[in-house]
């Protein structure tokens, strides 16, 4: 079994799979078919040899903009991209961490992921706190695809979503919304069926229609969203809109925290405070109380209140200024995979997800995903296991591994090789390896394994 790595600089750091900034489409979905250019590989060492070779001048171009747009943000506490909108504020909560706002507001177009992915980056690698714990959102709708993206990268960095009460949420924002871990919809909401610009051939329109459907009940159900709600995403013609009632909000869940994240934060909550679970829930019952004690349930439009997202996920104590409490695990312990993909490139270069790799010298299978991590760079293992003892080495050099190859480590079987890697921090992850003559048939594992522990596994079959 092979590596695959740098051509140029040897680097056995993780292959990150882009194409170039000026052709739309989102890295971590080019396995979803959302790449709309030939794909170009860079390494972690960023070296971009082969890269360079296949972006045309337009891409030059739009690289030299955006190195511009650079040197202005840095100039300026306001940093506009696109409908992103991510502000410094320019003080600190209790815990030290500089509070940033994060927003998306106006049309949700394909750029906006990379901008969103840009600012999280910051984020997450400086250790700021988001304002509110929350996305806010303040936008018509947009592209579904781009919605989808965003939502699945808020609720994998933890964060909240907020409309608030003089804003809207409207078609793909609300997809967006769907995406927070809880959810603070004082705005306005609103709902139709998926519709399309684009033209296709008559005999493809049934297609076209199926697939947006199934894509859009998939994620809504990978969301936890309610089903009545779910039901309105595909029963609300496409010219109309949908508005939800506050007493919609509140069965739809739209003024409340998941129940995995309730259950994440009460478990950190209740060790770091040293107290039981119940009476933590009791004092959220009490804020809410507080801020409405003659809440009349059954009145159907009556205008709800409850705690923040902030307080119900226990990162504030009641506080008007939000500089929050101190409940975050530490940031070097933070490393969680939420998304992940494998498969393996076909003849033509074509990224195939599944599970079987043909059994034929020089087949590569990669991986790839999302993770959620805290500081400038991220330290893990890749350990790969195959099913019988092989030949471990580099596929661009020849070189054979053993104990004295750098940050590698072969079993004494030769079943499996693990691989140490510090890579900057980005939130996003992939590795190739290729089979060799040497290599059995069977079962093949690539485990990611943070400080020890395997936090996520990849399986496939030789065949």
């Amino acid at each position: 079994m092979k590596i695959i790595r740098c051509p140029q600089c040897k680097s056995k750091d993780v292959f990150k799979l882009s194409i170039p900034d000026c052709c739309a489409g989102d890295p971590g979905d080019i396995a979803n078919g959302y790449m709309a250019a030939e794909r170009v590989v860079f390494c972690m060492c960023e070296c971009n040899s082969e890269a360079k070779a296949q972006i045309d001048w337009r891409c030059v171009m739009n690289k030299l903009f955006k190195w511009i747009l650079v040197i202005i943000i840095l100039l300026s506490p306001l940093i506009l991209l696109a409908d992103v909108i991510y502000e410094k504020l320019g003080f600190d909560d209790a815990q030290g961490r500089e509070v940033v706002s994060l927003g998306i507001e106006g049309h949700i177009g394909t750029n906006d992921t990379t901008d969103f992915v840009s600012a999280l980056n910051d984020i997450n690698q400086n250790n700021y706190r988001v304002q509110f714990d929350s996305v806010t959102l303040n936008s018509p709708g947009g592209e579904i695809g781009a919605a989808t993206r965003i939502g699945k990268l808020i609720r994998g960095n933890h964060l909240s979503t907020w409309v608030f009460a003089n804003d809207e949420c409207l078609s793909a924002c609300s997809l967006i919304l769907q995406g927070g871990v809880c959810k603070m919809a004082e705005g306005e909401v609103g709902i139709h069926r998926t519709r399309s610009d684009d033209e296709v051939p008559l005999d493809e329109v049934a297609g076209d229609v199926m697939y947006e459907e199934s894509y859009t009940k998939q994620y809504l159900e990978y969301m936890g969203t309610a089903p009545q709600h779910m039901w309105l995403y595909s029963s609300i013609p496409s010219w109309d809109m949908r508005y939800l009632r506050n007493f919609e909000k509140r069965d739809f869940g739209l003024y409340s925290a998941t129940t995995r994240e309730m259950r994440y934060r009460l478990q950190i909550a209740s060790q770091k405070f040293g107290l039981f679970k119940s009476d933590l829930l009791q004092r959220i019952g009490n804020r809410e109380r507080d801020l409405y004690p003659d809440a009349t349930w059954d009145t159907p439009d009556y205008m709800y209140a409850h705690p923040t997202c902030s307080e119900q996920l226990f990162l504030e104590d009641n506080m008007t200024d939000h500089v929050g409490i101190n409940i975050e695990p530490a940031p070097e312990d933070i490393f969680e995979i939420y998304e992940s993909e494998r498969g393996i490139e076909d003849d033509e270069g074509r990224l195939i997800v599944t599970n079987k790799i043909p059994y034929k010298e020089n087949q590569a299978y990669y991986f790839s995903f999302r993770y959620f991590a805290k500081g400038e760079t991220v330290t893990y293992k890749e350990r790969v296991t195959v099913n019988g003892p092989t030949e471990w080495g580099d596929a661009e050099t020849g070189e054979a591994y053993d104990k004295s190859t750098p940050n590698t480590e072969i079993s004494k079987d030769r079943t499996s090789a693990t691989i140490s890697r510090v890579a900057p921090n980005d939130g996003y992850g992939f590795g190739s390896w290729m089979i060799t003559k040497e290599d059995p048939k069977g079962p093949v594992k690539i485990e990611i394994l943070f400080k020890d522990k395997v936090i996520h596994t990849f399986s496939y079959v030789i065949e």
